[in-house]
């Protein structure tokens, strides 16, 4: 009977390890839009990043009244600027290779990774200098650029991430440069959440009952 009150206690502790377990795991998904460090043009107007399993698209436009017409993207990779981190995706032919103000954005897509529960996604935007600015807008359309959702972040936000407003309610996120120019960085966003402690606080005092009762039956029955 002694064995057999262990092996309860080892496969009720065990049960106990892999609830805390899942309850404390949580991972985030950081896609690097430029993951190679390559300093040289994409070769399209678009590209999907892939990370973890899990994708988005990078879309490049030229600004038409919030119109969209396709521009090449750009790997931009050399070393810092006025304390500046210039590695990122950019433009093909623009100025420093990045979105000029008023004349270009770039467009995330981010219909993949909603579908798989992703949730509150960030942004980090690189080569913003002193008087220098960005801001997300928000659309359901791809190559629209929609409504802006964010405030504007000046240099003291470079190579920062900042969370979208309201992720999820568009299928399509745009850097725009409010002043001069900037380069997207990276990505982020959160796995769907497991479960909380106070979930599964009910499953652990199940388990417990059961060990206690098992070992009631055990004894009154020797």
């Amino acid at each position: 009977m002694a064995n057999r009150i262990r092996l309860i206690a080892l496969v009720f502790c065990a049960a106990l390890f892999a609830a805390f377990t899942a309850a404390s795991s949580s991972a985030a998904i950081v896609w690097d839009l430029n993951p190679g460090d390559q300093n040289a043009p994409v070769g399209s107007s678009s590209h999907t990043f892939t990370s973890s399993g899990y994708s988005i698209t990078a879309y490049g436009f030229d600004n038409h009244s919030g119109i969209g017409t396709p521009h090449d993207l750009f790997y931009k990779n050399v070393g810092p600027i006025g304390g500046a981190v210039e590695s990122g995706l950019g433009l093909t032919n623009t100025p420093s290779n990045e979105i000029q103000v008023s004349l270009n954005f770039i467009q995330f897509d981010f219909t993949a990774a909603l579908a798989a529960g992703l949730m509150n996604g960030q942004l980090s935007v690189g080569s913003i200098q002193l008087n220098e600015a960005f801001a997300i807008y928000g659309s359901n359309v791809l190559g629209t650029l929609g409504v802006q959702v964010s405030g504007t972040f000046g240099s003291t936000f470079d190579n920062q991430f900042v969370g979208i407003p309201n992720f999820g309610q568009f299928h399509y996120y745009s850097v725009v440069a409010t002043a001069d120019d900037v380069l997207p960085v990276a990505i982020r966003a959160d796995l769907p959440a497991v479960p909380e402690m106070n979930a599964l606080l009910p499953i652990s005092a199940l388990l417990l009952l059961v060990f206690a009762t098992t070992v009631w039956r055990r004894r009154f029955s020797a």
